[in-house]
């Protein structure tokens, strides 16, 4: 699920224009919503940027 998000926010593209080899685009944009409601994605940005701050 993870690799489709960032697939999907990497590619710009819409939601429904998910390629096939990922799982349906509803599936996945409703673990994105279950994610941003409880924190995880801006937990995922956090991280991130600390580790590119370290490098």
């Amino acid at each position: 699920m993870l690799d489709a998000v960032r697939y999907l926010v990497a590619g710009g593209i819409s939601w429904r224009a998910m390629p096939s080899d990922f799982p349906a685009w509803g599936r996945v944009y409703a673990f994105f919503r279950r994610w941003r409601e409880h924190g995880p994605i801006t937990e995922f940005h956090d991280r991130l940027r600390g580790k590119v701050r370290e490098r």
